[in-house]
This record gives C-alpha cells, structure tokens and sequence, in this order.
C-alpha cells in the first residue's frame, strides 16, 4: 500500500465513529507505517477490511439518515 492511499484510508476511518479495538489497531498501525513505510499483508488486509466496512455502513444508512419524518395528518 503507498503512502497516499494509507493517508485517505487513515483519513476516513478518523472522521468515522471507531470501537476502541479499532482505534488501538490504527493507532498501532500509523506508528508501525510511519517507522517503516510498509505494512505487513495482514496489518493491510485488516485495515482495508475496517475502510471497506465503514464504507458500506454510510452507503447502506446515509438514505435512513435523510427519510421524510412522516407524513402530517390533516384534521377533517
């Protein structure tokens, strides 16, 4: 992974509401990228999986966020 695309990763998943296991893991793995310019395949894989996930949460619920509140009801 190169440096711009673990940035726009890192970048998202900061603005986004984390557990505190995934906010152990990408603390832990900004310190290790920034030390060595890499990751390894797994910290890689598990950190695209946290995006990926992200991702698709505010693809699926961003329409419940803009749903009408209801219909008003007339009085007859």
């Amino acid at each position: 992974m190169d440096q711009e695309r673990f940035k726009a990763i890192v970048s998202l998943l900061e603005r986004d509401e984390l557990t505190f296991r995934e906010k152990q893991f990408l603390e832990a793995v900004k310190k290790y990228f920034f030390k060595n310019n890499r990751l390894t395949g797994q910290q890689r894989s598990i950190l695209e999986g946290i995006y990926r996930e992200k991702i698709w949460m505010r693809k699926t619920f961003i329409g419940q966020n803009n749903l009408p509140k209801g219909s008003s009801s007339r009085a007859a």
